[in-house]
């Protein structure tokens, strides 16, 4: 038990510590408090309008997303299709997809539309590409949640529906049965694509350049945030605190509703263990719509790789691999691609030696407490998930002003991104891990305690081996997450010798763009780290256990 408690206090020191010291830094740096950081936030010229732009591109993406995704879960979920297991997970591909490929992908879709179809590139069109690229990103939430469900309902009660007058009609069906069964997950679907969407940072850098949510905000004040030089630091400082005090507060609110909302969902009740589908056709509307929603998946993918072979200079266009001599070679960026790789190899490496046993050790602390009913299984569920109320470039910023700003020589350690790492994928190993520890039978446990057998004995003959499919999920989840981490890394890595892959990608594509290879090196490291990504992907969706739709 003292083992236990050890884990969780770690846990809750590494999670708190850091955010609150560097607050509580920005505040005397700031000479001022929150609340008055706030007023005058959108004030100055480095702010303005970035309040207002980051609710408005996470209200307008989080509606598309819903436009494209219900159909799409609808569809997926109430119709059998060949080969349906391979398309739902080629729909899930781009939750896993690293944001700055994401955004890589549609940049060189824009390309594509110049070159193809003569679309000049404009702001207005930028705008709407950020939003489609949001929607994309957050296509499979949309999925994971609303599908399973559609999947299992039972169709008797479909069939009883007919029968009445409140659902003798397609839209009296839709409003009075499957609006009530959706609405909860449809509405917390809602919930978490705002929260990735008001968090977005790679797209919105590198996608509209030229304007700035909070993020971009955070990430342009951070080199000299919590400097205690009344010239360079307060300012930053300022902007800094009010910034994340007003992300914090929003990302909680909506996590909260998020919640709140999926323990209202009472599908389970109707649902039937057998597959309740319907067969369907390619060659049918819904078919065609099918495939429509596979090409929009694909597309921004194929351009990448094909982009990192394209060369445009003035108005000429030619097919070359010089982008990928560029990209090794190191040319264009402050280190080659090897050395980045192994960074990142590295660093994805530590995280899950790291991530995945304090991930399995809290997954299994909330177990036991959920058994007992205790309320503090609740509050630990909590604490394990605040990482992801926190943004990237905010788990960045807490490791670069709460604990480099201490002690300017940890600058130099090699080991200080691992932090923003673990933070960020240890409660994705909480949220495999944790559902797949609930369905164990608790009296094999407890029939080996009765034998003798203690607790880490347990763990390894009975827990590990039974869990196996879902360690292995939990760990590439763990691998890829890692590999393609950028915001709190960019935050952190930038101007240290230690890049990894995503934000020697943001280097380059920092560069002017004069030089027609930039791109092209760019779309090479990040066509690499493409490949990486789905590799892992496929390892994930190979080992995932059956019936875990709506988890990470």
């Amino acid at each position: 038990m003292k083992f236990k408690m050890i884990i969780v206090l770690i846990w809750s020191i590494l999670v708190i510590g850091p955010p609150i010291i560097a607050w509580r830094q920005l505040s005397i740096v700031a000479e001022k408090n929150i609340f008055e950081t706030i007023i005058e936030f959108d004030n100055k010229f480095q702010t303005r309008d970035s309040i207002d732009f980051t609710f408005l591109v996470a209200s307008y993406s989080t509606i598309l997303t819903l436009i494209l995704g219900v159909p799409l879960a609808w569809n997926l979920g109430r119709y059998k299709w060949r080969y349906g297991t391979f398309l739902r997970s080629l729909f899930t591909v781009p939750f896993v997809m690293p944001s700055i490929l994401v955004a890589m992908g549609f940049l060189s879709l824009l390309d594509w539309f110049e070159v193809l179809f003569g679309i000049n590139d404009s702001q207005n069109l930028r705008f709407y590409l950020l939003l489609l690229s949001h929607a994309w990103f957050n296509l499979a939430l949309v999925v994971r949640l609303c599908e399973p469900i559609l999947s299992t309902i039972d169709s008797s009660y479909e069939e009883s529906a007919f029968l009445l007058p409140l659902g003798n009609s397609k839209f009296k069906r839709f409003k009075n049965l499957w609006l009530p069964l959706l609405w909860p997950n449809i509405l917390a679907s809602a919930s978490l694509t705002f929260i990735f969407s008001f968090t977005s940072f790679a797209l919105v850098k590198f996608i509209v350049p030229t304007k700035r949510n909070l993020e971009i905000v955070m990430s342009n004040q951070a080199e000299w945030a919590g400097i205690d030089i009344p010239a360079l630091g307060q300012t930053p400082s300022e902007i800094i605190l009010a910034s994340s005090s007003i992300q914090l507060l929003t990302i909680i609110i909506a996590l909260a509703i998020s919640s709140k909302l999926q323990s209202k969902s009472f599908s389970h009740q109707l649902s039937s263990l057998d597959d309740k589908r319907i067969e369907a056709s390619f060659l049918s509307k819904r078919g065609l719509y099918i495939i429509t929603m596979l090409i929009i998946i694909i597309l921004p993918l194929i351009s990448l790789i094909l982009s990192s072979f394209l060369i445009r200079n003035g108005g000429s266009i030619s097919w070359t691999t010089k982008g990928w001599s560029a990209a090794f070679g190191g040319t264009h960026s402050p280190t080659n691609m090897y050395q980045a790789l192994y960074s990142s190899i590295k660093y994805a490496t530590i995280s899950i030696l790291i991530s995945l046993p304090i991930g399995f050790m809290l997954s299994d602390i909330i177990n036991q407490l959920e058994r007992k009913k205790s309320v503090f299984a609740v509050i630990l569920d909590i604490v394990v998930m605040l990482p992801l109320a926190l943004s990237a470039v905010m788990v960045g910023l807490g490791v670069l002003v709460g604990i480099i700003r201490t002690d300017p020589e940890m600058a130099r350690s090699w080991w200080i991104p691992i932090y923003g790492h673990i933070m960020i994928t240890t409660p994705f190993v909480v949220r495999v891990l944790l559902p797949a520890m609930r369905n164990l039978d608790p009296e094999l446990e407890f029939s080996a305690a009765l034998l003798g057998a203690g607790y880490f004995k347990r763990l390894i003959k009975i827990k590990i081996p039974i869990l196996t499919h879902s360690i292995i999920v939990a760990s590439s989840l763990v691998f890829a997450i890692s590999l393609g981490e950028f915001g709190s890394s960019w935050v952190v890595l930038r101007f240290t010798e230690f890049t990894t892959l995503p934000v020697m990608i943001g280097d380059i594509l920092s560069r002017p763009g004069f030089d027609p290879l930039v791109r092209s090196a760019a779309n090479a490291a990040g066509s690499t780290l493409l490949l990486m990504t789905l590799i892992l992907f496929i390892c994930v969706e190979k080992f995932r256990p059956v019936g875990s739709g709506g988890e990470f």
